[in-house]
């Protein structure tokens, strides 16, 4: 779990590079993507978003473990009311190369806000996922 944040921060710590959509992403589907997520997540279905986590990632991250990661910042913020803001930018894994798409998502909440930074790879599967 520790690991997955800590590839999430140094990505967008490092890589961030632009306030574009990078080549082969679309702006549409990644904005419909980001509120189906969201959504999937306040109506307690973790289990779907885990889902569409790309296989290597499961492997950094229990399910179990994101359920409670999830349950905790709810208990905290309280009941969803809506998304409030949405930024869109690139970043590059310095490993492969690959580009990927980073959402950042601010939800406003009964008792506070939430952030959620998710990052996608052209095949729109769920390469990196911080909430904040």
């Amino acid at each position: 779990m520790k690991r997955l944040m800590l590839i999430v921060s140094i990505l967008l710590l490092t890589a961030c590079s632009s306030n574009k959509i990078p080549d082969g992403f679309n702006e549409n589907d990644l904005n419909q993507k980001a509120e189906e997520i969201i959504n999937l997540l306040n109506e307690n279905n973790v289990d779907e978003v885990y889902a569409m986590f790309r296989t290597d990632v499961q492997a950094m991250i229990k399910l179990e473990d994101l359920e409670v990661i999830i349950q905790d910042k709810f208990n905290q913020v309280g009941t969803f009311k809506e998304i409030s803001q949405v930024a869109i930018t690139d970043t590059k894994d310095p490993n492969t190369s690959e580009v990927y798409a980073v959402v950042i998502v601010s939800s406003d909440h009964e008792k506070g806000r939430t952030t959620y930074t998710l990052s996608f790879n052209k095949e729109l599967e769920i390469v990196g996922f911080f909430i904040k």
